[in-house]
This record gives C-alpha cells, structure tokens and sequence, in this order.
C-alpha cells in the first residue's frame, strides 16, 4: 500500500476537495487556504504559531478558534499529521505526500526537526508489509539526539572554558 502516493504534487487541492466532500465535509475557503498552506510547504512542521502566522499572511483576519477547529477536521480526515514531539505538537502533510513513509530526526537541545526519507526506508517497510500481510497507510519514525549546529556550539562552548 506504500506505492499509492502521488507522483504529481502540484494540482493536490482538486484532489483533498474531492476527500473533504466524500466525508461529507463542507469545502470552505479558510479550510483551502490552511491546505494551502500545507500543499506550498510540504517538508515543513508547523507548531501552532507558526501554522497561525501562515494562514494569517493570506487571510488576516483569521482566528485560531478557526484554526483549531480546521485542523481538528483534517487531523480526523488523515489528510493532515498531528506528532506530538516533546511536549509540542506538529503538522504536516499526512495524504497524497511523496514522503508518507519518513523518520524525522529531532533534536533535543533546540528542537529543529528535519526529516529523513529515503528508497531503503520505503523498501524495509514493504518488506513488512509482505512479511505480515499488512497494509501500511503512513509511519512515523522519531529519532531524538543533537544536530551539527548544536555539536559545534556545545563544542564551541566547551573550548571557551577550557
């Protein structure tokens, strides 16, 4: 089931309307313009405040009762991930993205998260698949230690006080 990702990710707004609708769900223009904001920034993961920041840009106006409630509505709909990392919660492009199968390498000093993907990952998880005749929609992978810019600060840092 890894294999039904979309190759074209540039016309994806006619296709999650299409999913709204079949759920039954009204197609709104703030709900648009919050898949919007996913659908132009497909590697990012937004907390609250920078998802709110985003949606604002294009509709000021915007509240984030709307916010919250939206994204609870594509959280429920698969079409949006909710990773809860730390104690904060992020989102991402869950439906129809080239990287449904991705680990995300975070990093415990800052909090930078960055996403690794690649065809060996993609291959072990079919692997998993055939072995236990199970259909995987989506995976997450976490792993939590300290990135290159942290290193040379502590490292930085350390020399200082040597």
């Amino acid at each position: 089931m890894v294999s039904c990702m979309v190759k074209n990710q540039k016309n994806l707004m006619p296709l999650l309307v299409k999913v709204l609708k079949g759920r039954g769900l009204k197609v709104t223009e703030k709900r648009q313009i919050l898949l919007d904001v996913f659908l132009k920034n497909p590697d990012k993961h937004f907390d609250i405040d920078s998802l709110y920041e985003e949606v604002r840009k294009r509709w000021p106006h915007y509240g984030i009762a709307t916010l919250y409630r939206n994204l609870k509505i594509l959280v429920e709909s698969d079409i949006i991930s909710e990773n809860l990392i730390g104690n904060k919660k992020y989102y991402e492009l869950k439906m129809f993205s080239k990287k449904r199968i991705h680990a995300h390498l975070i990093c415990k000093y800052c909090g930078n998260i960055d996403e690794y993907y690649s065809p060996e990952l993609i291959k072990t998880v079919k692997e998993i698949e055939k072995k236990y005749d199970f259909d995987i929609y989506y995976g997450e992978l976490n792993f939590y230690g300290i990135c290159s810019n942290c290193k040379a600060r502590l490292l930085a840092n350390s020399e200082e006080k040597s």
